[in-house]
C-alpha cells in the first residue's frame, strides 16, 4: 500500500506540480512514512492504542525514515538524475532498494518492545 502512496505522491509532485525530482522525492517519502507508520500501528504490529505511541513514532521517523529518505534520494539521483529514467519508472526501484531494511528496522527497533494484543501472538499459550 505504501508503494502506491509513494508513487502517487511522486506523480503529483513531479508531473502535476512540476517540482524538481529530489523535492518530489522528499515529499513523497514523508507522506509515505506517515501512512506506513499508521498502517503498521494498526495492522502490521497491532500496537494502536498502546502506551508510548510518540516514542514509536520518533523511532520510526529516525530509523525507518532516515533509511528510506537516504535510499530514495540516492536512487532518485542515480536513476532520474544520472540515467534519465522517468520518475514513475524509478520510484518502484527506489522503494525496493530500501523495503527490506525498513521492515527490519520496524520489526527489531520500533515495535520490538510492544506486546501484541492478539491471542494468536501469545507464545505462552499451548498449541492445540
Amino acid at each position: 500500500m505504501g508503494s502506491v502512496v509513494q508513487t502517487g505522491m511522486m506523480y503529483l509532485g513531479r508531473d502535476v506540480l512540476g517540482w524538481h525530482y529530489l523535492l518530489a522525492t522528499v515529499a513523497a517519502v514523508e507522506v509515505t512514512l506517515a501512512h506506513n507508520f499508521t498502517w503498521h500501528e494498526r495492522w502490521t504490529w497491532g500496537t494502536s492504542g498502546q502506551p508510548n505511541w510518540g516514542a514509536r513514532a520518533l523511532k520510526y521517523q529516525l530509523g525507518t525514515g532516515t533509511m528510506a529518505m537516504m535510499a530514495n534520494l540516492f536512487a532518485a539521483e542515480l536513476l532520474v538524475g544520472r540515467m534519465g529514467l522517468p520518475t514513475l519508472a524509478a520510484t518502484p526501484l527506489a522503494i525496493v532498494s530500501s523495503g527490506m531494511i525498513n521492515f527490519l528496522i520496524g520489526q527489531f527497533v520500533v515495535f520490538k518492545q510492544v506486546k501484541c494484543s492478539s491471542p494468536a501472538a501469545d507464545s505462552s499459550r499451548p498449541l492445540p
